[in-house]
């Protein structure tokens, strides 16, 4: 088996999928990946594992705690960038590498490992890292670059979001670096992050462990800035660390209480190349879909949602999750993608997704303004539930006027206003523009709104 099976085993692990959408992800073949499935198939009934199934057009695989940890026990195959992976991190962390052992531990050819060892190789010319050859021990590490250093937390990175379905030499190498239990240490780290008001997502989590163990190998990064100290934010924080992390190390402390401080503010951690890309793309996603972003917080949630998409690609980092595109997400995505394809840029589909999602909550909020009345018709109306229900949407959209009358009337066209509404909801289907809805609550006709506001923002592309 080879890096297409590793890299189908990883995703079914975390989800279901289509062979279409496994296209995307991999860059091969369906005829590869559908004869990579019943290679698969074999290999998993050989260790009494349940095996890959397909419902409709997904295909999945479930199986539970136990069984996830029989199987990746029991496959070895790396993909090349894991073994790549596994070369620069072990080099750096141990401060030593002896290539014939660690073909062995591999279990790859002396040619293999020669390649993808050119790979790390490479890297530490181009970033400055010095290493030199130590007859019968192998290479030892000399200066290790601060480009590297970065490159390494990255990595590494991905070592602790696939922590459950690492292969044993990758999960051999992760425990003998890292001097914490990381479900010990995530249990720790959540009520920091929760009473601090800081959003929590396995990127920043990832990031945090990653940290700790950079610390503990060359001293972590240059995080420390002293303008946090008088900062309300850095005392809350520190005072956080102190009550749920008391038995972290020093130094993890201070630098993660800078580290967090800096990233709540705002302080330019990013990295800058990033920070351009997504700049432009933001103005020419304005552009595209005609709209300002009034909204600075939407705006944000935009830039940030580019910016992780785009350090997540360049660093080969996805957690895959089967995404499905309704219409209008998929007249969001073609635009989007016709954005990306003009500056030849390329992101995971998961990442498009939610950047599509954050390019609709825009559209719906530059367009919901125009609503300006809206007529509720019920097949029976109660004069104490219209008053109710009236003030309970109005709480919600108090700049929307509300008129609630019977469908008897427009059944049988007694009243002849209905022309002056933007937006008709029934409880039956009366008049070929109105919105039918089940049963009343303030939950349905905000849908309803929200829906008239975005296919208005798509009108105006001319694309419905």
């Amino acid at each position: 088996m080879n890096t297409t099976a590793a890299n189908i085993l990883k995703v079914l692990s975390q989800t279901e999928m289509s062979i279409e959408d496994m296209q995307l992800y991999f860059n091969v073949e369906k005829s590869s990946i559908i004869k990579t499935i019943s290679q698969l198939n074999e290999f998993l009934i050989s260790i009494n594992l349940p095996i890959i199934s397909k419902d409709d057009n997904f295909y999945f695989l479930k199986l539970n705690s136990e069984e996830l940890k029989v199987l990746f026990e029991n496959f070895t195959i790396l993909t090349t960038d894991e073994k790549i992976d596994y070369l620069f991190i072990k080099f750096i962390s141990n401060g030593f590498l002896n290539l014939e052992r660690e073909k062995e531990i591999l279990d790859i050819s002396r040619s293999t490992i020669l390649r993808c060892f050119q790979v790390v190789k490479d890297e530490f010319l181009k970033n400055g890292t010095t290493y030199e050859y130590c007859h019968g021990k192998g290479l030892i590490l000399k200066n290790l670059s601060k480009n590297d250093k970065n490159l390494f937390y990255k990595k590494l990175m991905k070592f602790f979001i696939e922590e459950d379905i690492l292969v044993p030499v990758r999960k051999n190498l992760l425990d003998s670096i890292k001097l914490f239990d990381t479900k010990k240490r995530l249990s720790q780290l959540y009520p920091i992050l929760k009473n601090s008001d800081i959003s929590i997502n396995y990127f920043l989590l990832s990031f945090i462990c990653s940290l700790e163990v950079c610390i503990h190998i060359f001293g972590g990064f240059n995080f420390i800035d002293d303008s946090n100290l008088e900062l309300d934010k850095f005392k809350e924080l520190q005072k956080n660390i102190n009550i749920f992390g008391s038995d972290f190390d020093e130094e993890f402390k201070n630098q993660l209480c800078h580290f967090l401080t800096s990233l709540s503010c705002e302080k330019g951690i990013l990295e800058a190349s990033i920070i351009d890309i997504c700049r432009n793309l933001t103005n020419s996603i304005k552009n595209k879909f005609r709209v300002k972003i009034s909204n600075k917080d939407l705006e944000k949630m935009l830039f940030n949602k580019l910016y992780l998409s785009f350090f997540k690609y360049n660093n080969k980092i996805v957690k895959i999750i089967n995404v499905s595109f309704s219409k209008p997400h998929k007249i969001i995505l073609n635009k989007l993608d016709e954005i990306l394809n003009e500056f030849s840029y390329t992101l995971y589909l998961v990442d498009k997704f939610m950047i599509v999602y954050v390019i609709r909550r825009i559209l719906i909020d530059e367009n919901f303004s125009n609503i300006k009345s809206v007529l509720l018709l019920f097949n029976e109306v109660v004069a104490v539930d219209q008053i109710v229900f009236k003030k309970s949407l109005k709480k919600y959209h108090p700049n929307i006027t509300f008129d609630v009358e019977a469908t008897f009337f427009h059944k049988k066209d007694i009243i002849q206003n209905h022309k002056n509404y933007d937006i008709i909801i029934s409880d039956s289907n009366i008049v070929p523009n109105v919105k039918v809805v089940e049963y009343y609550n303030t939950i349905n006709i905000h849908s309803i709104l929200e829906n008239h506001a975005l296919t208005s923002g798509l009108n105006k592309l001319n694309t419905i």
